[in-house]
């Protein structure tokens, strides 16, 4: 599974602005994020590769994403 920032090609789709698959809310074009999953060989037959986008608060809902520590403060490092 990767992510990225980088919209694709500039399809009338990626011009619009962009909707979260999982909440349905648009997303800002600078918070906009694409995961994308691609199967192994052994299961290629079976599964496409996807890509879909997210926003950052799914993202983190889905567990994808964590915090660093300078964005915790308060935390205890340990």
């Amino acid at each position: 599974m990767s992510s990225s920032e980088t919209p694709g090609n500039g399809s009338d789709d990626e011009l619009a602005e962009p909707v979260c698959d999982r909440c349905g809310e648009p997303i800002p074009a600078e918070r906009v994020t694409h995961l994308s999953s691609e199967p192994c060989p052994e299961l290629a037959d079976r599964y496409a590769a996807v890509t879909r986008t997210y926003c950052p608060d799914c993202i983190a809902a889905i567990g994808m994403l964590e915090f660093t520590p300078e964005a915790r403060p308060n935390a205890d490092s340990e």
